[in-house]
């Protein structure tokens, strides 16, 4: 007999643990660039991506508390064009 295989079900949901060490992880990435003089404009970039990930992810609380830290970042960074 032919088994019917069930595709396998990815659950987006994201455990209190995953939020727990994914907020860790980019805290420490805005640590680590708000304590440079004069971020790569590439670095800044990045984390605006992991921001905006953290509100596809439905962690709006994250995400929002990200926010305001992005635009000094943005405002002090090098752009390599400037170099």
């Amino acid at each position: 007999s032919v088994q019917e295989i069930a595709p396998k079900i990815v659950s987006t949901q994201v455990t209190a643990s995953q939020e727990k060490w994914l907020v860790k992880r980019i805290e420490k990435m805005f640590t680590d660039l708000e304590g440079q003089p004069r971020p790569a404009d590439s670095e800044v970039d990045n984390l605006y991506v992991l921001v905006g990930s953290l509100k596809i992810l439905g962690l709006e609380g994250a995400a929002h508390s990200f926010i305001p830290r992005l635009k000094p970042l943005k405002d002090k960074t090098v752009n390599p064009a400037d170099k």
